[in-house]
């Protein structure tokens, strides 16, 4: 890969990026002028993956490398979602994370949902230890002030422009201590300070749903890029010659921006281009990121006891998140261990508790290795209770309804099989009978055992809706031990399979769609 950044290099200085066609400027200088930008995302780990992909320290060297090749300021910007989950963010609270980007000299970095995981205390912590700045012009305190070394807005200097740079973020059910307004409002009130501010040009930071991001590139004409994140694999949309984009989740890439303003005076227009570069092996590594990186490895002994092996897996373990997003054998070994655990009908989980986003080489699987799957030790506590088949039905429509197919509320399951088909509207896209794994069609009203994580069996997290949960989840508050956790289940599973792990193979669901 190190190749190819050279030659993407080169092309770069040819002009040879993907260009979107022009737009009107802001109001600013009419000099000539380029702006560059380098984009990464829902950054949870800053080593290298074990499929050989991401790494902050090829990030930074990457910056580096390119603003030698343009002899030019490239601004390295962050769009939320740092600190958590990951398994040394469990004990860290992301003060890893951040030491790597301190180290790997980020600029700015909008808060996303995620930094909202933890204490007040935590977030505070990690803003006082961040040399870069943090946005969010419509997230802050519940008194309705600014988190510590927040701001909505910024201006940077690059060359003769003056580039004002926005924040937001999705909102959502946070805890009592945050409060977040309209993103969209603060998004106007905010490109209008930025235009007060005398900015050239305006970007906005943005850790929100793609679509929420496609409705302001449609209606904030002000702003010249989107640079976003929330989403993990990656997006590219271009609306009257503005550019929206986001990067693959965990610096697998990193999406390079370069504004570059063409006449003079009121006719004056910016043209964007954007080019994606692929993090993998080969590439060079920022030594100063990488000392970060190194410093804070092999801490996983100290803190949950030495690591041991559960089996040999013969081929790789796909369970990368735009894969495991979906049906998928990683997602079939974890329910098969929630139920033979709990000795349930039917097992189900929802995608997004299954943060591991790599693949597990073939080789030995560890104790450690499925520790890092589950990075919410409370909401991924396994509860039981009975259901009927109607109610099954209803919540398996829950987690393929639009918004949620290829999404964390996506179900993965085990006992049960059915069909879909996303053309239909939502509620009315599980298509035929619900079966049992040999074949059995389960009735509207047989009672099941049904086993569920507790975020969105307890919580309603991710939009479910499970009243007959209640009573576990009861007993759960009262004595969080009285719900195993599914990692416990899943390592008592995999050591069942005697020394061979072998992921289940896929058709518990049958898209009709496709």
């Amino acid at each position: 890969m190190a190749r190819t950044v050279t030659g993407l290099l080169l092309l770069l200085l040819l002009g040879a990026c993907r260009r979107t066609p022009a737009a009107s400027t802001t109001a600013g200088p009419a000099a000539p002028a380029t702006v560059r930008m380098l984009l990464v995302n829902d950054v949870y780990v800053t080593d290298t993956l074990r499929d050989g992909s991401g790494g902050l320290a090829r990030v930074a060297a990457l910056r580096d490398s390119i603003e030698k090749a343009t002899n030019a300021k490239v601004l390295f910007v962050l769009a939320g979602d740092v600190l958590s989950p990951s398994l040394l963010g469990k004990w860290y609270g992301g003060a890893q994370v951040v030491d790597g980007f301190n180290a790997a000299r980020l600029d700015l970095a909008t808060l996303g949902n995620h930094e909202f995981d933890n204490p007040r205390a935590n977030l505070v912590a990690r803003l006082g230890e961040s040399r870069f700045q943090w946005l969010s012009g419509n997230c802050g305190e519940a008194t309705g002030t600014a988190f510590p070394g927040v701001k909505g807005w910024d201006t940077v200097r690059v060359g003769a422009v003056k580039v004002g740079i926005l924040g937001t973020t999705v909102v959502r059910d946070y805890p009592a201590w945050v409060r977040c307004r309209d993103a969209d409002s603060a998004t106007t009130a905010l490109a209008d300070t930025l235009v007060a501010q005398g900015a050239a040009l305006i970007v906005a930071l943005t850790h929100r749903f793609i679509f929420e991001d496609e409705a302001t590139l449609a209606n904030e004409p002000r702003i010249q890029a989107i640079l976003g994140g929330h989403e993990h694999d990656g997006h590219r949309v271009v609306r009257d010659g503005r550019l929206l984009v986001k990067a693959v989740s965990n610096a697998r890439t990193a999406v390079l921006v370069t504004f570059t303003r063409e006449g003079s005076g009121p006719s004056a227009r910016w043209r964007v281009a954007d080019q994606r570069f692929a993090l993998t092996r080969g590439m060079r590594e920022d030594p100063a990121t990488l000392a970060s990186v190194q410093r804070w490895r092999d801490t996983l002994t100290r803190r949950i006891g030495p690591d041991r092996v559960l089996g040999i897996a013969p081929e790789p373990i796909n369970a990368i998140d735009s894969v495991s997003k979906r049906e998928s054998r990683f997602g079939n070994m974890i329910t098969d261990g929630m139920r033979a655990g709990t000795g349930a009908d039917v097992a189900l989980i929802n995608s997004g508790a299954l943060r591991f986003d790599d693949m597990m080489a073939a080789g030995p699987i560890t104790r450690h290795l499925i520790e890092g799957v589950f990075l919410f030790a409370d909401e991924t506590r396994a509860v039981t209770f009975p259901l009927t088949g109607a109610r099954l039905r209803e919540m398996l429509e829950t987690g393929v309804r639009q918004g949620a197919l290829g999404g964390g509320a996506y179900p993965q399951v085990s006992g049960v099989r059915f069909r879909i088909d996303a053309r239909r509207p939502s509620g009315s896209r599980v298509v035929g009978d619900l079966t049992r794994d040999d074949g059995r069609v389960i009735a509207p009203g047989d009672t099941l055992r049904v086993t569920f994580v507790t975020y969105p069996a307890c919580r309603s997290g991710d939009g479910y809706r499970i009243p007959e949960a209640a009573a576990a989840c009861q007993q759960v508050e009262r004595q969080p031990s009285s719900a195993p956790r599914t990692v416990d289940l899943v390592i008592q599973h995999l050591e069942r399979m005697n020394g061979r792990i072998v992921a289940p193979p896929l058709g518990r669901v049958t898209r009709l769609d496709r």
